[in-house]
């Protein structure tokens, strides 16, 4: 798996890496990791892109993007399961690695639906899912309008 960002492509052990060095530009600021999942229906496929990214609060992020193309156009239910076992996926390899490395950043699970609009049907589905995992990969679950990583970052991807 590998993530296209400001460095070019790099598996996920060297984007943690890259993380660390951007914190360490300032030390004192605190920095969250959100990973959230969007995809966009380009003709007869779905074009789906996992972002990492690392958000120090009013003082800038960095974020690295993992892109696939899936052979089919998705339905929306089909299109929101996707993005999250993506998220979910990249979650627990995200943790795995920074508990090797005893890093602790928080983690938070972006998801790309809210309370408006046809996703807010699958909302409960998807959201359960993704709660049912945060104990095991510690991290907090974000829907609309607050999952920026997913709805803003992904998205921008994902076009």
């Amino acid at each position: 798996m590998l993530f296209r960002g400001q460095q070019g492509l790099l598996p996920l052990e060297k984007v943690v890496r890259a993380f660390q060095l951007f914190s360490a530009e300032i030390p004192d600021a605190p920095v969250r990791l959100w990973i959230g999942t969007d995809s966009q229906i380009h003709g007869g496929t779905t074009r789906v892109v996992t972002s990492i990214t690392a958000y120090r609060e009013h003082k800038g992020g960095q974020s690295y993007q993992y892109v696939q193309v899936l052979e089919r156009a998705l339905t929306l239910a089909e299109k929101l399961d996707v993005e999250t076992h993506m998220s979910i996926e990249v979650i627990g390899k995200l943790r795995e690695l920074l508990n090797q490395k005893l890093i602790y950043w928080e983690l938070e699970l972006h998801i790309d639906g809210g309370n408006n609009g046809m996703s807010r049907l699958h909302l409960p589905r998807v959201v359960g899912w993704a709660e049912s995992m945060a104990s095991v990969y510690q991290y907090a679950v974000r829907t609309k309008p607050d999952a920026i990583g997913a709805s803003r970052v992904a998205d921008r991807y994902a076009k």
